[in-house]
């Protein structure tokens, strides 16, 4: 079987994986030695690959995000152990599922030759399906279904026809990657056979996970560290990895226009909102039981840095940390890696 997938793996805008040296490090500056006797919740966790990085360092790690698709993910990576999963007999489910062939049916109808190939797409179907019966048959257990799920998600990422995000898919399937001029046209591996992997799963601690909004958890959990990573700009989430959740949740809605989008009003994030943004954090930010707050906010998010310290000073001093690093363009066409800037706001609780 090839190579794990790691938490890392999966192809996400926002992704503090590039950063996760930068972000450690002043977390351990802040806290210090006490880190080992803290909790730290990630408040806005996607991936999850920050909470991640502090399995081990600190003594318990809450992670939360509002997509059931990264709720699963998380769930895998984070929250196993010998009493809930069986690893060897996950590697042995997996090799089946590769082995399936593909069928018609609902994902295939909704995303064939366009997110993925048509036959990925049929084998995308055919091993969710396979994952659910298992599921309702009580052949795995809740923590091995996470893990195979994830590993679905993760090898569908891998083949699909993007660039990195679900909100439109690239329009040239049946053409090389790249075109003479270096224009981005199909992802090299969109063609590659649909193939389940093992997950790396190294996580050994006290771990939880939820599904639901920041806003609402902060009022019910309290942590030692807080760390925010909101959206900051108004591309909604929900828009960016819609085929991905509709793949968790497998409750086959019906799904409207060219991009094949299902009914996502009850996952849209004030924090993608202009208007709603700077009034949603200072909410969360006033009801926050911490003794530090963290949060990510690169140069181009639409809370103006004045707000953003307004907000985090209501409650204590604040100081910042910045840290450049290269991104990819936007969409398809010329790969361009361009320069941002990240900004840890560090906020020592007092009030």
């Amino acid at each position: 079987m090839e190579k794990a997938f790691s938490q890392q793996n999966r192809k996400y805008i926002g992704s503090k994986a590039a950063l996760l040296d930068f972000i450690v490090q002043a977390v351990e500056d802040m806290v210090g030695s006490e880190l080992s006797a803290c909790s730290f919740l990630d408040l806005f966790a996607g991936t999850g690959v920050v909470a991640g990085a502090f399995v081990g360092k600190a003594r318990q790690v809450l992670a939360c995000d509002l997509l059931y698709s990264n709720y699963v993910t998380n769930r895998a990576f984070l929250c196993t152990t010998p009493k809930n999963a069986n690893l060897q007999q996950i590697e042995l489910l997996l090799e089946r599922l590769n082995s399936l062939e593909g069928e018609g049916g609902y994902l295939a109808e909704s995303y064939g030759n366009t997110y993925f190939t048509w036959e990925n797409a049929e084998r995308i179907g055919a091993v969710r399906d396979e994952i659910e019966s298992w599921r309702q048959k009580g052949l795995i257990t809740p923590q091995e279904y996470y893990i195979l799920l994830t590993s679905l998600l993760y090898a569908a990422d891998k083949v699909a026809n993007t660039c990195g995000q679900y909100d439109a898919y690239l329009k040239n399937l049946g053409h090389p990657p790249y075109s003479p001029g270096g224009v981005h046209l199909v992802d090299e591996t969109v063609y590659s056979r649909l193939q389940l992997r093992p997950l790396k799963i190294t996580a050994r601690g006290d771990c939880q996970v939820y599904c639901q909004d920041a806003n609402t958890l902060v009022e019910e959990v309290d942590a030692d560290i807080i760390y925010l990573d909101p959206p900051y700009n108004s591309r909604q989430y929900c828009d960016n990895y819609h085929v991905l959740e509709n793949v968790a949740r497998w409750e086959k809605p019906p799904l409207a226009g060219k991009t094949r989008k299902f009914d996502r009003s009850g996952l849209r994030s004030r924090y993608s909102k202009k208007r709603e943004a700077a009034v949603a954090l200072a909410e969360l930010v006033a009801k926050a039981r911490c003794r530090y707050l963290f949060l990510s906010y690169n140069c181009e998010g639409i809370i103006s840095d004045c707000e953003l310290m307004e907000i985090l000073e209501s409650r204590g001093q604040v100081q910042i940390r910045e840290q450049p690093y290269p991104v990819f363009g936007n969409g398809a066409g010329r790969s361009r890696r361009r320069q941002l800037l990240e900004r840890l706001f560090i906020c020592e609780v007092s009030s």
